[in-house]
């Protein structure tokens, strides 16, 4: 487990800022492997469904459920994504080196589109992590 850059931070608020443009989309960050928001965050103007305490136990839920899945990934192989559709909101996670890119949009939203976009955006960052 390492530690982000600061450059490595400001390349990842920067592309959760561009994903965050996209329509129906209402938060997107990045969270570390301790299950801590790294970058990123909610869209300007946007009320979050869940309170602070509830947010940052998401967070650590998301990560613990991709850690959890990744022991399969000898014989499935390694996770692309994982979406879940509420009946209030739409949740993908991405991963991203140790980190997971957390996206919760509209549950109408178009999930394919949004992970596309996200991929895209983040498989562009490399990620230099402190030791």
């Amino acid at each position: 487990m390492g530690i982000l850059s600061v450059v490595d931070v400001q390349n990842l608020d920067q592309a959760c800022e561009e994903l965050s443009k996209e329509d129906k989309v209402r938060h997107v960050g990045v969270i570390s492997s301790l299950g801590r928001l790294v970058a990123g965050g909610f869209k300007k103007g946007i009320t979050p469904l869940l309170s602070d305490d509830k947010i940052r136990m998401v967070y650590m839920q998301m990560q613990l459920d991709f850690n959890m899945r990744q022991e399969l990934d000898d014989a499935l192989g390694p996770i692309d994504y994982i979406a879940s559709r509420r009946t209030n909101q739409l949740i993908i996670s991405v991963p991203i080196g140790e980190n997971l890119v957390l996206i919760a949009a509209e549950p109408d939203a178009d999930d394919k589109k949004i992970i596309k976009i996200a991929e895209k955006l983040f498989d562009e960052i490399t990620i230099s992590t402190i030791v």
